[in-house]
């Protein structure tokens, strides 16, 4: 941790912020929270004000369920966007040199697999697209005023916490009801899956080990992708259920059929690769989940 020792986490309640305080406290780090749960909004600058000034800034809040993004799309685009911007300008006004920024999956409709950070961005989602604007006004700052964004693109997280929208928290909570059937809209989709704990190695990584003073982009991901009926699968294993699946073989608007994240760059830079495999992710999701 040479080097730095404050850090400044925007989404702090979050389900990455949350996991991230957590270490980032336990490696003895000052952590300073950040969060609408504490009376501070990203989207609203004076939220900013009587910040002490910090080593390096995690920029995790934003809108991020993709669904929501379709039905309220200025409202994703106006938070996240604002959101990003008011961090760019606290790093500025305050000469905090580096950030961390939470993108995420980008690229659309993958030309070919496993996809590597070199692959073209063609999101289609105003929630992915959002994030892409994100990138662009990190690499202004960096042009402009010399903040060094580190930006990390996550696949499909999932872990103990998950907000209960998502797929595998939807389908963990259908697996352990009282109910004889598990109910999806599309069984097909293949995603890349890395676990919460990964994903947070991966952040300490560009927190404390990140020294380059240009920007860089890495991918966050497992490098294997499991469809949604995969993942039914293996939880009624662990479950110890056998329900019925049932799918209503509705496709998610501009749904890509499988993705996989390539990750030698964050390997070559940190040595980071995900540890946690997907059986062993979602048994302990699940023993979370299940826990009174």
């Amino acid at each position: 941790m040479e080097g730095v020792t404050s850090v400044l986490v925007t989404g702090s309640g979050g389900f990455v912020g949350r996991a991230l305080v957590k270490k980032l406290r336990d490696n003895g780090a000052d952590v300073e929270e950040f969060d609408i749960t504490n009376g501070r909004d990203a989207t609203d600058f004076k939220s900013f004000h009587g910040l002490k000034k910090v080593d390096v800034v995690v920029h995790l809040a934003a809108r991020t369920f993709v669904p929501d993004s379709f039905e309220n799309p200025a409202r994703v685009y106006r938070e996240n966007i604002s959101g990003t911007l008011n961090v760019l300008e606290y790093c500025r006004l305050n000469s905090i040199k580096k950030i961390v920024y939470a993108s995420s999956y980008v690229y659309g409709r993958p030309e070919r697999l496993p996809i590597d950070e070199r692959h073209m961005t063609a999101i289609q989602n105003p929630y992915g697209r959002s994030k892409l604007i994100g990138e662009a006004l990190c690499r202004g700052y960096y042009e402009d005023y010399g903040i060094v964004p580190v930006i990390l693109r996550p696949f499909n997280i999932y872990g103990p916490g998950q907000g209960k929208d998502f797929l595998i928290p939807s389908l963990i909570r259908q697996c352990l009801s009282a109910s004889d059937a598990i109910v999806v809209k599309d069984l097909l989709p293949r995603r890349d899956y890395v676990y919460i704990d990964d994903v947070i190695e991966a952040y300490l990584n560009a927190i404390f080990n990140y020294k380059s003073t240009v920007p860089e982009i890495f991918n966050i991901g497992s490098g294997t992708s499991y469809s949604v009926e995969d993942i039914i699968n293996k939880l009624q294993t662990i479950c110890r259920t056998n329900k019925k699946i049932i799918s209503e073989g509705q496709a998610r608007r501009n749904e890509i059929p499988d993705c996989t994240a390539n990750t030698d760059k964050i390997n070559r830079a940190f040595g980071w690769a995900a540890k946690c495999g997907i059986d062993e992710g979602l048994r302990q999701t699940v023993s979370k989940a299940a826990a009174p």
